[in-house]
């Protein structure tokens, strides 16, 4: 009998492990999490930024993009697992060797399903070429380290300083207006600027310039001549701006100030891709007039094969498409008008229960 008794407390001290390592399972949720949640949202955000590449490029090549928003994904995950154990009985010489104590396996099994919603309609198509609102652009410009460029991409005029898209007549770009965009982000950066919200009117802001005698005097006396505005009387007082959209705001003692659109923003980058000989020569690409000092420093370039370096990269034609990493003033003109160009997606998607249009499931 001692044969028999050893051999099942072997087999019984199997089974306890295989209970703990079966326990182990429920852990597989919090990991499923962490390696999970990462790649979804990875995945997500770079196809967001390769699809509105792609936009752009094909409004380059005066071609209809189609764009599909994420509406959700859910993953379903299954554990499925498999015990054994094995015991002898009679002589221990009948079995000796050919038993396993225990076996055990479990089968991990993950099955997305993934909703997409077209974005099309009215809605979207108003607000893409809308002006960005004042409060957007005060937002921006006052948590930005360097605002600069956000003044430069979405404002096309400051109280008569035009800002163009694009160099239509051959004319230099308006100094005043990267002058104005410089003291704007000096100011800011040293804490004496501040955009602040009326609380008696939703969407109305004003510029407060404080406590900036004497060391950025001279800057807030060349914003405001700048800007056609008085002088300041009394240096240690605040100025207050009132700022609206509109062509001029001289007349009201204020800032008036246009915006550009996401539409604009993508007109912009559009510009400045690199067309391939071949395509200039047969005038399949869209031509563009020389670029204003918002898109002087942008550059979409292209490669015929697949960059290794790159921010983001579309295949399109017989090509490749693509941000350079290194090429920092693209990558923030991007990052821009993809923030905008999402939070534009999201308030024009259908609001309550509706279902998505196209709903894949992807399974192993």
């Amino acid at each position: 009998m001692k044969p028999l008794c050893a051999s099942l407390y072997r087999n019984l001290a199997a089974a306890g492990v295989l209970s703990c390592l079966l326990a182990g399972c429920s852990s597989l949720g919090p990991s499923a999490v962490r390696s999970g949640r990462l790649a979804y949202n990875e995945a997500i955000s770079e196809t967001n930024s390769q699809q509105m590449l792609l936009a752009v490029v094909k409004n380059r090549y005066d071609e209809s993009a189609n764009l599909l928003a994420v509406a959700s994904v859910t993953a379903n995950v299954s554990i499925t697992t498999s015990s054994g154990i094995q015991l002898g009985f009679g002589d221990n010489d009948n079995y000796a060797g050919n038993l396993v104590p225990f076996s055990a396996g479990a089968v991990y099994e993950e099955n997305p399903t993934i909703s997409y919603t077209p974005v099309a309609g009215a809605k979207y198509a108003r607000q893409v070429f809308s002006p960005v609102p004042v409060a957007v652009l005060a937002q921006l410009t006052g948590s930005l380290a360097d605002p600069t460029y956000v003044y430069i991409a979405l404002v096309s005029s400051v109280n008569g300083i035009l800002n163009p898209d694009f160099q239509f007549y051959l004319t230099d770009p308006d100094a005043r207006f990267s002058r104005f965009a410089t003291i704007m982000t000096t100011l800011t950066q040293a804490h004496r600027l501040h955009w602040i919200a009326d609380p008696g009117e939703y969407g109305r802001f004003s510029i407060l310039i404080d406590r900036y005698a004497p060391a950025y005097t001279a800057e807030v006396s060349e914003l405001l001549a700048l800007l056609g505005l008085p002088a300041a009387k009394d240096n240690s007082a605040r100025v207050v701006l009132p700022v609206l959209l509109a062509l001029d705001g001289r007349d009201s003692g204020g800032v008036g100030l246009t915006t550009r659109s996401v539409g604009d923003l993508v007109e912009i980058l559009s510009a400045a891709i690199e067309v391939p000989e071949e395509d200039q020569r047969t005038r399949v690409a869209a031509v563009y007039p020389p670029p204003s000092l918002a898109g002087s420093e942008l550059r979409v370039r292209h490669s015929k094969t697949k960059p290794a370096r790159a921010a983001v990269a579309v295949e399109y034609r017989d090509g490749w498409f693509f941000i350079d990493e290194t090429d920092q003033a693209t990558k923030r003109f991007f990052r821009l008008m993809e923030s905008l160009w999402s939070v534009t997606i999201a308030d024009s998607a259908p609001k309550g229960s509706a279902a998505p249009v196209l709903t894949v499931p992807v399974s192993r």
